[in-house]
């Protein structure tokens, strides 16, 4: 795989959005004020902590489980929704990540794609935001071994949880920072049992308020 992270990286994220939250009016730009209300479009571009886990049968009725390496690639994503008030905003997002990394001295390939429901919540009706979601998605999976290439497609629950603090910047436009921790189980497919998809993603997000 191509490089490690932090087990937890949403801790240090949370500790320093919090920071931003209580700091000074010098982080609270705020060029456009925060009114919120009507439908809102986001892109979120950036980089994915990404990883599998998976269990493999054997003859003995021993399964075992695995977990590769963490790899680091390009993520993103794109969200409709609609503010409420200056507090709640609620979306639908597609997201999804592409790694490649090594099995069992194999060469693999595994993608997901993400389609969730989203509540995002600012405390102060400003800056600071959480938001957590549900949803459905999908795990492509590919192996290459010395005698044949497997492809696998499975679906299944997936959920999300994450935080991220935007500066308003004009009227109709909002430029800020977020962290997804990303859950996608797929449960029991091909020759594979009970396997999950995981993903921490640090972005940039563009945020724009039609109304």
């Amino acid at each position: 795989m191509l490089a490690s992270f932090p087990k937890y990286p949403f801790l240090s994220f949370l500790f320093l959005a919090l920071l931003l939250t209580g700091s000074s009016s010098a982080f609270a730009m705020d060029l456009g004020g925060h009114d919120r209300d009507g439908v809102t479009v986001g892109l979120n571009l950036g980089a994915g902590w990404n990883s599998l886990e998976y269990t493999v049968p054997d003859v003995n009725g021993n399964p075992s489980t695995f977990e590769t390496e963490t790899a680091v690639d390009f993520q993103g994503g794109v969200n409709v929704g609609w503010a409420r008030n200056d507090y709640l905003i609620g979306s639908l997002g597609v997201y999804g990540w592409k790694e490649g990394g090594w099995i069992l001295g194999n060469p693999v390939t595994a993608s997901t794609f993400h389609f969730l429901a989203e509540v995002h919540w600012f405390p102060r009706g400003e800056g600071f935001w959480l938001k957590g979601g549900a949803g459905w998605g999908t795990l492509d999976f590919s192996v290459v071994t010395p005698a044949s290439r497997y492809i696998f497609q499975e679906s299944g629950a997936n959920y999300v949880a994450g935080a991220g603090y935007e500066f308003r910047i004009a009227d109709t436009a909002a430029l800020g920072f977020a962290y997804d921790y990303r859950y996608l189980t797929v449960g029991a497919f091909e020759n594979f049992d009970d396997t999950k998809a995981f993903s921490h993603n640090a972005s940039l997000v563009i945020r724009y308020y039609m109304d």
